[in-house]
């Protein structure tokens, strides 16, 4: 994973359990990249940003993300990342990547951007 000032990454293959901010395990092997990405650049700085989907109500897929971003944020501390680093942001529904009008779509649209600062 290449981070370069003022560039955004998605990460592809952070997911999360239906409706909630638990990650699933097969998220780890994205994060660990994530974590050695921001260990070899320790100038760098992030904001995690966390999107969802169109289905539900839009209020609720914006805390969505946010706690989404937020349990990356987590991840990525536990492992010794300083919070002072990182900022997270919830996108909710906005700037999809994807119509929302299909399964792949919509999964497309759920994801996790680290914007590098």
């Amino acid at each position: 994973m290449v981070l370069e000032k003022g560039k955004s990454v998605v990460l592809s293959g952070v997911n999360f359990e239906t409706g909630s901010a638990v990650l699933t395990p097969r998220s780890d092997a994205v994060l660990e990249r994530a974590f050695f990405a921001l260990t070899s650049n320790p100038q760098i700085r992030i904001e995690i940003a966390g999107y969802t989907d169109n289905v539900g109500d839009q209020r609720s897929n914006q805390r969505l993300s946010l706690r989404r971003a937020d349990a990356v944020s987590t991840w990525l501390a536990r492992k010794g990342i300083a919070a002072t680093r990182i900022l997270t942001v919830g996108m909710g529904v906005r700037d999809p990547v994807a119509p929302n009008t299909t399964a792949d779509g919509r999964a497309r649209n759920r994801r996790i951007e680290f914007h590098v600062r």
